[in-house]
């Protein structure tokens, strides 16, 4: 148990700075929220998926359907990196962020591309939304779902191929040390010791 923390830790300790604090690039997008919900019972016919996620000035954009979320509070962060080593997680690399407010447990977010080609994306579940992460309670995910080790993920593990039109993915947020209120007071008050 104390090894699978300790493997946990190091993955946020390697990706403090990735999200850092919303500035002047952020691109938000109102329209860019569909609920899963509604995609799912067929109030949004997926045959008029552009409607609901139109693709980019360069006719490309990605549909993420985010699963996993632990609290319907916070905002959802979206940002795209390239598909290169030197760029992935980099400060100041990313290529475009989308945010949203959360409205369900799982929800989708259109992601405008600045074109086709390849490309990794890292998503946020900001709780508090104070523009920064918390990677020890907040949720995070990667294009392709990459098993986590002792860092984030490869960027090969996380590039995805966006053909034109509306690429639709699934990314499942993670929480480093769980989602339950009890077992966090528990860990707090043991901390204490």
């Amino acid at each position: 148990m104390l090894l699978k923390q300790n493997i946990r830790v190091k993955i946020a300790a390697a990706m403090v700075g990735v999200f850092g604090t919303v500035t002047s690039s952020v691109v938000v997008h109102s329209q860019s929220v569909v609920d899963n919900a509604s995609l799912s019972a067929g109030k949004i016919d997926t045959t008029d998926i552009q409607s609901v996620c139109p693709p980019g000035d360069n006719n490309a954009s990605v549909l993420v359907h985010v699963e996993n979320i632990a609290t319907i509070e916070g905002n959802l962060r979206a940002q795209l990196y390239t598909d290169k080593e030197e760029d992935f997680l980099e400060k100041g690399k990313k290529l475009v962020r989308v945010e949203v407010p959360v409205s369900a447990d799982a929800q989708s977010v259109c992601v405008p591309l600045p074109s086709t080609g390849n490309f990794s994306l890292v998503i946020l579940h900001d709780k508090n939304a104070n523009g920064k992460a918390d990677f020890f309670s907040e949720g995070f995910g990667f294009s392709n779902n990459p098993k986590l080790r002792f860092g984030p993920p490869d960027v090969e593990d996380a590039t995805f191929a966006a053909k034109e039109g509306i690429t639709q993915m699934t990314v499942n947020l993670q929480y480093i040390l769980g989602t339950d209120d009890a077992k966090k007071k528990k860990r707090r008050n043991a901390r204490r010791r």
